[in-house]
């Protein structure tokens, strides 16, 4: 079994404005690349201007980021977590857009990745679970999740219809205190 230290450096770092394009240019590749996997297409994205996207990016302390992950200064693989801004519901974040560039993949980037994504949602006080959903085509994303303490807590059926296929999504949630 590959340990951390066989596997290539990765940095791990929250996006800010500066990684707009190159967030950007991640991201539409995998809404193409991966269009059963992703709520959003691939044209609704290229409609976004690059200032939205680089608002977007820019981590608030306790309450949004994104995390990128690079192999040798190129960027393979982001994911997203935004706390819920409503007083009652403030307990909860949600983790979204998550993607590994396919050059990438089999190197535990995804893992790692999350790994960092939960540490930094561990640190944020008051916050106590973290949900996302998945699409069932998704098998190796399932598998992660699991791996990581994510457990089932419902199936939406025809989550998303692409191009005339219907796809179901698992929502998955995991409680930072034992819940």
């Amino acid at each position: 079994m590959n340990t951390t230290n066989q596997l290539p450096a990765l940095d791990i770092r929250p996006l800010n404005a500066e990684d707009a394009e190159r967030y950007f240019l991640l991201r539409l590749s995998g809404l193409e690349e991966s269009p059963l996997a992703f709520g959003h297409g691939a044209d609704e994205y290229r409609r976004e201007s690059l200032e939205a996207v680089a608002a977007g990016l820019n981590e608030v302390a306790g309450e949004r980021v994104t995390l990128g992950a690079f192999l040798k200064g190129e960027l393979v693989g982001a994911m997203t977590l935004t706390r819920d801004p409503a007083l009652k519901q403030r307990h909860k974040a949600s983790i979204y857009a998550v993607y590994v560039a396919p050059a990438a993949r089999g190197q535990r980037v995804g893992e790692r990745l999350l790994t960092t994504l939960m540490d930094w949602a561990r640190a944020v006080p008051g916050l106590l679970q973290v949900q996302l959903s998945v699409s069932v085509t998704q098998t190796a994303a399932r598998r992660l999740y699991a791996a990581q303490g994510f457990t089932v807590y419902g199936l939406e059926r025809r989550a998303l219809h692409v191009n005339g296929r219907d796809i179901d999504e698992e929502h998955m949630v995991c409680f930072l205190d034992g819940g």
